[in-house]
């Protein structure tokens, strides 16, 4: 019913992150919003900070279990989706394990009859799959999402948030590792330290050195001169 319930975007990924956890026994969440045919994180938690650069910089392009849940339209996890016997030789598994992750699962947010977004997951317990259960699980939360994004969309929510989060990038993060840019980024939307590092499920003291790396880049003393810096027309990259 908290997701279900859910007003805004991020009220949504928090209440997937706790249902998620207490029905498949894994803390991290990954939420997408589909924008064209690119996904667009708009939550996530308990994710390496690796595994969300390597899948925004194109795997979702390669990505079976989205594949499978563009075309299937349900939940579906990544050992069943390529097989048992291969799974541990694919591209999926050697991304997740790099990063700490043995399973991945995802299941669609539906909007009418179009899927609007995604849910993923992952554990780290190299021992415990995903089972019929978990898929069904996963199924039902993703089913409480859809109705959750209806009632958002139809009242203008989902597209508040992509207005107050849809600050053009500025020319100056183009050159900057895709981290780096997106911290830079919300320093320009105005987000404190707490915001972006609950935001991009990193901690306080990982976006303090961001943001102490970028000032000293950029040759300015304080948060306010660096965006302002990275809003000029003729910001340096």
């Amino acid at each position: 019913m908290s997701i279900a319930e859910s007003s805004s975007v991020r009220a949504l990924g928090v209440a997937c992150c706790s249902a998620i956890t207490e029905l498949t026994g894994s803390p991290t969440v990954g939420l997408y919003l589909l924008d064209g045919l690119e996904p667009e994180l708009v939550y996530s938690r308990h994710v390496a900070e690796g595994l969300l650069d390597n899948y925004r910089a194109g795997f979702w392009k390669h990505d079976p279990v989205l594949d499978c849940i563009m075309t299937r339209g349900r939940a579906v996890d990544g050992e069943t989706v390529i097989g048992p016997q291969q799974w541990r030789h694919s591209p999926s598994f050697e991304m997740l394990h790099e990063w700490g992750f043995a399973y991945n699962m995802g299941g669609p947010l539906w909007c009418g009859q179009k899927i609007v977004g995604v849910l993923f997951t992952a554990t780290t317990d190299t021992n415990a799959p995903y089972t019929m259960r978990s898929r069904q699980r996963m199924e039902m939360l993703c089913r409480a999402g859809s109705l959750a994004l209806t009632n958002m969309t139809n009242a203008g929510a989902v597209d508040a948030h992509r207005a107050a989060t849809g600050v053009r990038e500025p020319a100056a993060t183009l050159s900057l590792p895709p981290r780096s840019a997106d911290v830079a980024i919300r320093v320009c939307r105005g987000q404190t330290n707490k915001e972006i590092a609950r935001e991009m499920g990193i901690s306080d003291q990982t976006v303090k050195e961001h943001v102490a790396n970028l000032c000293r880049r950029f040759g300015v003393h304080n948060r306010t001169e660096l965006a302002a810096c990275l809003l000029s027309p003729g910001a340096r990259q």
